[in-house]
């Protein structure tokens, strides 16, 4: 009895990924590969074979992108480190469409409904935290300072402290899924796109707020058949933007790059935005050195930060920067032979969204495509998690829909 209510329950943990620790990740994730395959056991169905193994292969690209890589690695050892990092790209499509733990487009839909309560939960959490540290964070010697406070306290919030660009991604993905999965309660959908949009704001990350912005626009282009009521719903999100910019913490990084007087950082004075063009300095000028292969996962940090010494900076001293663009992270570690590898498989993902008429997957897919513009979004356990759940859940949804539905009315 215990056992068929965990067999029906257990596809739901990686929905609460918001509210997870990075070692409560990695649990829930074995848990969820352990889960499947027992309920692969337990549903034993002669016509659930094994099809769109070509996909399935697309799925596991970067994984095994990765692990090839370790064949010219100069660094074996942080090679593997990066190979164990990215075991999700490995583990989570194989649990998917290998092992098929859902059974019904209700679950699918279930599970994005508890992902969104989820986040909720966590920008309350954050916000609860936030409110009982302000003293710290706004007693700084000016706003610069107090916003970085600000994003440094979102990561040590205790138990489900995330890093703010990637607590923003999440709010974003959120957000995009209610819209698609409303609750019967019309103003709980007003109550939780604004405290989503609120975490989104507070987190001031602004790769994240231009691309749901861009999402957003192309939301209404996509819903909205009148289109004087686009231009018009256009012009207030961009009116929207600017209140947003001015009255909150990213009006701070919007000044960054409007006060800089360097484009790159030079003695004490530096800024995310300095900082950042002498990253896509060195990571442009690494590409010279090995364009078709790469230098590996394993090399590229150690590299970067030898390309860093050309800037008279500590900045650099303190911390370990990389490309912040995971196009850019691809081509330093596979080449431009890998990069165009790992296009195709994003292209393909896109194709499956256009072709099936998926505008949610769509949607999805061009949100992480821009973010992908200013970040290394799967670099780090909670953005490969966060990505590969999903792309695999919508893929799958669209692949096994037949099945899915069928399961479903057999069911009802």
């Amino acid at each position: 009895m215990n056992f068929k209510f965990l067999k029906d329950k257990y596809i739901y943990i990686l929905a609460l990924l918001p509210l997870l620790s990075l070692f409560m990740v990695s649990f829930v994730i074995i848990v969820f590969l352990l889960g499947s395959f027992l309920s692969s056991i337990y549903h034993k169905d002669k016509n659930n074979r094994i099809t769109h193994i070509g996909v399935i292969l697309l799925f596991l690209l970067p994984f095994l992108m990765y692990l090839i890589s370790l064949s010219w690695t100069d660094n074996l050892q942080v090679g593997l480190k990066y190979v164990e990092k990215t075991l999700s790209f490995c583990v989570l499509p194989i649990a998917i469409f290998i092992l098929k733990p859902f059974k019904t487009t209700l679950q699918i839909r279930n599970f994005n409904k508890i992902f969104v309560i989820a986040s909720a939960f966590s920008v309350v959490i954050t916000m609860i935290y936030l409110l009982f540290n302000t003293d710290n964070i706004f007693n700084q010697q000016n706003t610069y300072f107090a916003n970085i406070k600000l994003r440094e306290a979102i990561e040590l919030t205790p138990v489900i402290g995330e890093h703010a660009i990637y607590f923003s991604l999440i709010m974003a993905v959120a957000l995009l899924l209610l819209f698609y999965n409303r609750f019967q309660n019309r103003w709980l959908n007003v109550f939780l796109s604004l405290l989503f949009i609120t975490g989104i704001i507070i987190a001031s990350s602004k790769g994240v707020i231009l691309s749901i912005l861009l999402v957003g626009i192309l939301l209404a282009f996509q819903e909205i058949k009148n289109k004087r009521k686009v231009v018009v719903v256009v012009l207030l999100s961009f009116f929207g933007l600017g209140v947003i910019t001015y009255l909150s913490p990213i009006k701070e990084r919007v000044n960054e790059i409007v006060s800089t007087k360097h484009i790159y950082p030079k003695g004490d004075y530096y800024n995310s935005f300095n900082l950042r063009m002498a990253i896509y300095n060195c990571s442009f000028s690494l590409i010279k050195g090995t364009p078709i292969m790469g230098y590996s996962p394993g090399d590229i940090q150690q590299e970067l930060n030898e390309c860093y010494k050309k800037f008279n900076t500590n900045a650099f001293h303190k911390t370990n920067y990389n490309t912040h663009n995971q196009y850019l992270d691809y081509i330093l570690s596979f080449g431009v032979i890998g990069l165009v590898i790992i296009l195709f498989s994003f292209a393909y993902f896109l194709r499956i969204a256009i072709i099936n008429k998926n505008k949610e997957y769509l949607n999805f897919l061009i949100l992480f495509y821009l973010v992908f513009l200013t970040e290394n979004i799967l670099v780090r356990n909670t953005g490969i998690v966060l990505f590969t759940t999903f792309n695999c859940l919508f893929a799958y949804s669209i692949l096994f829909n037949k099945k899915l539905k069928h399961n479903l009315n057999s069911k009802q």
